[in-house]
């Protein structure tokens, strides 16, 4: 190389490094500026594609991609979009514009005011568009292209009445007065035909593949009233002659045109429901209101009445009669508010209240034969069905766990399973006391279930009462990784029936076996697409059309994963089950994510990303390459970023160990950089998720901080049952002096610490362990568990003890039976030994850990005289929920952290406080 070249590449890298040195740190102001896609769909024919990128605050913008060329178009503020089942159109939402509903809530104009949305129609091959303003509802047939939508007005629109029409309309309000209504405009819509507009319609259900349209006209007269309209594109609508004070839970039949739904004809709160059916313009009352079922229930408007058995019966479902409660003579004032919390209460007073709305829901499943107006009961009030309603089948599979509801401290809860037979409402029992997932084949001839105490799989016969091991002998792996808690260890999972009911798929840990029902043999699905005993590779199925009932290779993708590189791959299978071979659709170092194929094509629409690759969209066309159709964030170049590696190293008590290393992009080895240590359970396989800059819940985003200047090390963590704190310490010193002796540049004086709920924990009691880390935030961390033992999870009601005695804390005793283990893995026992500042988060609503639990360790560290802050979001929960709080968050996180690790200066909310006297008043920053 002569000497012009060298300096010419000197040159160039010179210019490379100043580049980089150039680019942005990502912090809080960045967060505005990255946008998310949402919306990902294709049309019915995977011609096109849609999407919506938006940012976090702002209006977005809808985008429609022709997926041959690749051209593309866009809509701004179009959300919620849709595309037609038959016809080239998609239809969406088009928002009012943030910037102006934000002004008229500054000045305070009343919600009826306010600027409304209006209703898009895209003709995409045309490239035209439609609006039609002030939106406030839409439907779309989604099997054909009948679209129905209302407005916020409820006047003709113009012209669209002939002079004959106008010349009734006002006579008729001359000789009775205006129409008072609630309703709204509303017009059934399609492309190619005249649009047909109806007034003063407060509710309207379409079907699916468009035959019908269902409308509720109301009138107001000293009671409301309500009149079922049917409109069937061609022919005259059909209007009831009754009127009615509300019509509930329209469905619509599968194939011929029949409706069913409930109505009421009583005034008060208390209404009693009829079933009806409609049928070639005849409307029938099915069930009386008088109607009692068992317990002396009645017809319940909490579940929508519906076809099923191919459209020869009607499931609906019935409830506790609603009595008319007493006149009240009592003030306010002079009641008492109590709850009582009973020994024997099957399921705890706060559960109790939890669940209180869906219990007043629950109800009984009930199916009407059509033909002969049986009325066969489905379901009791213990027992869980579900019940497919497009099925053809004669079996559903139920389940009931109350027997088992007492013992609030066991996990997992067990469940007796049956097959429910739905002409007749006979039980057959299949299962007692099962703790994991069951299938009943769609045929109801078959039961699978895991025994959990000869650890394998079983296959019923149930047309001959015969149950065989279908898994015994076999290497592969069926559990989960439970990762030391002291529970049961779950299966991976029942995949589903193969066509014809031939084979069943079933999850193993890197592999899928696939079981021949006839011979009960089990084989690996994967001799085609792996070496013989490779277990390099994990493996997922996929299931696209969800409405299937089987599994074949045309309705499912296989995605494989190497164990160690994480580099997957997509298959397309063909041929048999058994044996599959498989065509590489896609193949990268990434995740894929969100994997769907257009309902009428072979093309396929999902996401992938990696660290420096934000999960945007691609099109897979037959025989093509994959196209990328979405770019969302391509101001991500103008920022430093973060570089990601995984690390391999030993714990000190010989455990093999991963975990991710995450440092700048412009790291410079001759520069010292502090080192933040963030963890939760297991987090290697997580190598490929792209942390994009926005305000956080709870935890640091390493890509954030990375930018900033920082290393971040993510270990992975392995448990010992009853000392959850010694393993957590065993992991993560290890992995700290892991880091240190690979990057010698890291400064060992300036090493911090952060996790959230069960790693909140673990950073309070590492903290009275070592004193390493320069600096510890810990967000909704259990101080005490012997306190937290006996508290409430708020957000279920439920008692916390199971998750001590079976689940995360991996104690496996009672506080009676080991109170020295409760002491032990208990921060606020050991914290005269701290010497790191603690910031803690924990916030009043939090309905997971007591917010108690952070008071406890602030007033004990406040009491030793140790450096500890608290922030109480008012109002929020575990993991914050409002955006303005989890901007303030990251901010004071970032703050706290800096002026620790990089010596910066320190705001006045971290030097000084704010006091109760300048809340809201001053940030503090």
């Amino acid at each position: 190389m002569n000497l012009s070249k060298i300096i010419v590449a000197c040159s160039f890298i010179s210019l490379s490094f100043n580049l980089l040195a150039q680019k942005k740190v990502i912090d809080h102001t960045a967060y505005p500026l990255w946008k998310r896609i949402g919306e990902v769909q294709l049309s019915p024919d995977g011609k096109f594609a849609a999407y919506t990128i938006r940012p976090m605050q702002g209006d977005g913008f809808l985008y429609v991609v022709n997926n041959e060329t690749g051209k593309k178009d866009s809509i701004a503020r179009g959300v919620d979009a849709q595309f037609a089942g038959k016809s080239n159109y998609l239809v969406f939402r088009i928002q009012a514009g943030y910037d102006t509903l934000r002004k008229v809530e500054l000045a305070k104009i009343p919600k009826e005011k306010w600027p409304k949305d209006s209703l898009g129609i895209y003709f995409y091959e045309k490239d035209s568009l439609v609006k039609f303003p002030k939106l406030k509802e839409f439907k779309l047939a989604t099997e054909s292209d009948v679209l129905v939508f209302s407005t916020h007005t409820n006047e003709w629109p113009a012209n669209y009445l002939s002079r004959k029409e106008r010349k009734k309309e006002r006579k008729y309000i001359t000789e009775y007065g205006p129409w008072k209504s609630d309703g709204k405009l509303t017009t059934i819509w399609q492309p190619t035909t005249k649009k047909v507009c109806y007034k003063n319609i407060t509710g309207f259900e379409i079907a699916k593949n468009g035959q019908g349209v269902v409308l509720l006209e109301q009138q107001k007269f000293k009671k409301d009233s309500v009149r079922i309209v049917v409109f069937e594109p061609g022919k005259p609508h059909w209007k009831s002659s009754r009127r009615y004070t509300e019509i509930s839970g329209v469905s619509f039949s599968e194939k011929n045109l029949k409706i069913t739904g409930l109505y009421s004809t009583d005034t008060s709160d208390y209404k009693r429901w009829n079933l009806w059916i409609w049928e070639q313009g005849k409307f029938t009352k099915l069930i009386d209101t008088a109607q009692l079922f068992e317990n002396n229930r009645v017809l319940s408007s909490q579940y929508k009445p519906r076809f099923h058995a191919g459209d020869a019966a009607i499931l609906f479902g019935s409830w506790n009669k609603f009595e008319k409660p007493a006149k009240d003579t009592l003030l306010e004032s002079e009641k008492y508010k109590l709850d009582i919390w009973h020994w024997q209460d099957k399921r705890l007073q706060p559960q109790q209240l939890v669940e209180l709305k869906r219990d007043l829901a629950q109800v009984n499943h009930y199916s009407y034969n059509l033909s002969t107006g049986e009325k066969t009961q489905l379901g009791r009030d213990t027992l869980s069905v579900q019940i497919n309603p497009t099925s053809v089948e004669k079996y559903a599979l139920a389940s009931c766990d109350e027997m088992y509801q007492f013992e609030t401290w066991q996990s997992p809860r067990p469940a007796n399973y049956y097959r429910l037979e739905l002409a007749t409402g006979n039980l057959l029992s299949l299962r007692n006391k099962t703790y994991f997932e069951t299938s009943l084949s769609p045929s109801g001839n078959y039961f699978t279930y895991w025994d959990e105490q000869k650890n394998a799989y079983y296959l019923t016969d149930l047309t001959t009462s015969v149950s065989n091991c279908i898994t015994c002998g076999m290497k592969a792996n069926f559990l989960a990784d439970g990762n030391g808690t002291p529970e049961l260890p779950s299966t991976l999972g029942i995949i589903g029936w193969t066509t014809d009911e031939k084979g069943l798929l079933l999850q193993a840990e890197k592999d899928i076996i696939v079981v021949d029902v006839s011979s009960k043999k089990a084989v690996s699905m994967l001799s085609q697409l792996q070496a013989q005993n490779d277990t390099n590779y994990r493996y997922t199925l996929t299931h696209l059309t969800r409405d299937s009932l089987y599994i074949t290779p045309e309705n499912c993708l296989l995605t494989q994963t190497h164990v160690k590189t994480r580099y997957s791959t997509v298959y397309q299978l063909s041929g048999d089950l058994f044996a599959p071979k498989g065509t590489v659709l896609d193949a990268a170092a990434m995740e894929f994510l969100s994997l769907k194929r257009a309902k009428n094509g072979t093309s396929l629409i999902y996401q992938k990303q990696s660290n420096d690759a934000y999960p945007d969209a691609y099109v897979i066309n037959a025989g093509k390459s994959p196209l990328k159709i979405a770019a969302t964030n391509p101001q991500q170049g103008l920022y430093n970023w973060s570089t990601v590696e995984q690390i391999n190293w030993t714990s000190y008590k010989g455990i093999p160990l991963e975990g991710l290393i995450y440092k700048p992009e412009n790291y410079d080895a001759t520069k010292s950089y502090p080192l933040l240590v963030y963890y939760y359970e297991l987090h290697s396989d997580d190598i490929h998720t792209h942390y994009a800059p926005r305000p956080t819940a709870s935890v640091i985003h390493p890509t954030e901080y990375a930018s900033a200047g920082y290393f971040v090390f993510i270990p992975d963590i392995r448990y010992q049952i009853g000392h959850p704190a010694n393993g957590a310490y065993d992991c993560i010193m290890s992995g700290t002096d892991a880091v240190l002796k690979k990057y010698p540049t890291i400064n060992e004086q300036k090493m911090g610490l952060q996790g959230q709920s069960w790693g909140g924990y673990q950073t309070a009691q590492l903290i009275t362990m070592t004193t390493r880390y320069a600096a510890a935030m810990a967000g909704a961390p259990v101080g005490n568990m012997i306190s937290a033992y006996g508290g409430i999870r708020w957000g279920s009601g439920m008692s916390r003890q199971f998750q001590y005695e079976h689940t995360q804390s991996r104690i496996g005793k009672t506080i009676w039976e080991a109170p020295d283990l409760y002491i032990e893995n208990s921060p606020v026992f050991h914290l005269t030994t701290v010497k790191t500042p603690l910031l803690i988060m924990h916030n009043d609503q939090d309905g997971a850990v007591p917010w108690y639990q952070g008071i406890e360790l602030y007033t004990g560290l406040r009491r030793l005289q140790k450096p500890v802050w608290l922030l109480n979001y008012n109002g929020d929960d575990h993991n914050l929920m409002k955006i303005p709080n989890r901007i303030d968050l990251s901010i004071r996180m970032r703050q706290f952290f800096d002026h620790y690790l990089l010596d910066k200066p320190a705001p006045i909310w971290l030097s000084e406080g704010i006091p109760a006297l300048q809340k809201g008043k001053v940030t503090g920053y």
